[in-house]
């Protein structure tokens, strides 16, 4: 377990260092105003989004405990993230205000974030199992 847990950290940081790097480039060239003040406090930023990417990833452990339906799983997994994201987005200032429309706003744009990564990750799964199934299928007849 410890092994698994160390892996998907290993994953999160990856590619939570990949998208800074895309994140930083998109701002840099449309919103050089908001680039500038990220590399103020640029260290800060980087830790804090490394953190939240590594923590995020490690919540996937919740897939592995197969005696959990996947409706418990994938909310266990919003909700370890939520609870680590959200204080770490405000402490460090990534929002301007911590209003409950901004809120309400932050959880939504993350929530459609989660379901694009989610579908994705579920579309590639079940392109897998078809292939494997069709090799299945094509050892059965072949007997």
């Amino acid at each position: 377990m410890i092994k698994t847990l160390l892996r998907y950290a290993v994953y999160g940081l990856a590619i939570g260092c990949l998208n800074m790097i895309i994140f930083l480039m998109i701002l840099d060239s449309f919103w050089p105003d908001t680039f500038f003040v990220i590399m103020q406090n640029f260290t800060i930023n980087i830790l804090s989004g490394l953190a939240i990417s590594t923590i995020s990833s490690v919540g996937a452990i919740t897939y592995k405990f197969d005696r959990l339906n996947s409706g418990l799983q994938i909310a266990m997994h919003i909700a370890i993230i939520l609870v680590v994201v959200l204080p770490i987005a405000f402490i460090f200032g990534w929002f301007s205000s911590s209003s409950p429309t901004t809120i309400a706003i932050v959880i939504a744009v993350w929530g459609l974030i989660f379901s694009v990564i989610w579908f994705c990750f579920y579309q590639f799964g079940n392109s897998e199992v078809k292939k494997i199934n069709n090799k299945i299928k094509k050892c059965d007849t072949k007997k």
